[in-house]
């Protein structure tokens, strides 16, 4: 049976108009700030998705992103092959054969999320708050677990609480709903760069390492594991795992949490 640890009452953050007003000006200033920096990569990113897939390098698709609020998000196409074969606003995730080599990399890096950085600036979303969800799904895991909806009190985020500790992609949505309505129980503008610095240093590492490993000779048994189709994975609902929820006093949490940070960040990013 799901279960999901009762919502209290919100915090600064639906009380305050001054912290609402503080988040969404840091959002425009360090969204504006991070696209340009971003920009060169970017660039790059959409060329190569371009020449490889012989599609629009851009993918956009429609996601809810607050209380009875849908956008259309922007990222990078990561799977070629007709839209006939699969839907992906009702599939979970793309089939094996359909996400190419370039593809893996932008998704398991968390690069194909960077042209969400112009959702942030139009004020689709936020930098920091709960992942949007297609809306196919946010139905269905509204109607299956109990507090699912409570995320959408704060706008989406490019990342967030539960991203930061491993649970995008094949993770546990039960595990993901907790930490996201722990956030925005105990917002803080300080939680929110605790989770934009480990975000990026995550972000840098992972792909650090996907390009290390990928620059070495796979073995025989390696390349046929990888030429091998997986089938598309379903959403993982009520499995738990041991990502920690948010004290009241979350600058005590923070500061603790921050000495361990590191060691699993190349788990974090955004999804």
């Amino acid at each position: 049976m799901n279960t999901s640890p009762a919502v209290t009452p919100l915090t600064a953050w639906q009380r305050s108009a001054r912290s609402r007003g503080l988040k969404r000006a840091f959002d425009i200033a360090g969204a504006a700030v991070l696209l340009v920096l971003a920009a060169p990569v970017l660039l790059v990113l959409a060329i190569a998705v371009r020449l490889q897939l012989r599609r629009p390098a851009l993918f956009r698709q429609i996601r809810v992103v607050g209380s009875g609020q849908l956008a259309e998000i922007i990222k990078l196409r990561t799977f070629g092959g007709p839209d006939a074969m699969w839907d992906p606003d009702t599939c979970w995730a793309p089939p094996g054969q359909q996400c190419t080599s370039l593809g893996r990399f932008l998704r398991s890096t968390h690069l194909d999320e960077l042209p969400q950085l112009v959702n942030v600036l139009r004020g689709d979303m936020s930098l920091v708050g709960p992942r949007p969800e297609r809306p196919y799904f946010a139905g269905q895991f509204g109607q299956e677990m109990p507090g699912y909806h409570d995320r959408n009190r704060m706008p989406a985020g490019l990342t967030g609480w539960a991203q930061v500790h491993g649970l995008n992609g094949d993770t546990s949505i039960s595990d993901r709903v907790r930490l996201d309505n722990s956030y925005i129980e105990n917002w803080s503008f300080r939680l929110d760069l605790f989770i934009l610095a480990r975000t990026v240093v995550a972000t840098v590492v992972t792909a650090v390492a996907s390009l290390t490993s990928s620059s070495r000779p796979a073995s025989g048994s390696s390349r046929s594991a990888a030429s091998s189709p997986r089938p598309a994975p379903g959403p993982r609902l009520a499995e738990r795992s041991p990502a920690p929820e948010l004290a009241p006093a979350d600058s005590e949490l923070v500061s603790a949490d921050s000495r361990a940070a590191f060691s699993h960040s190349t788990r974090g990013g955004s999804r």
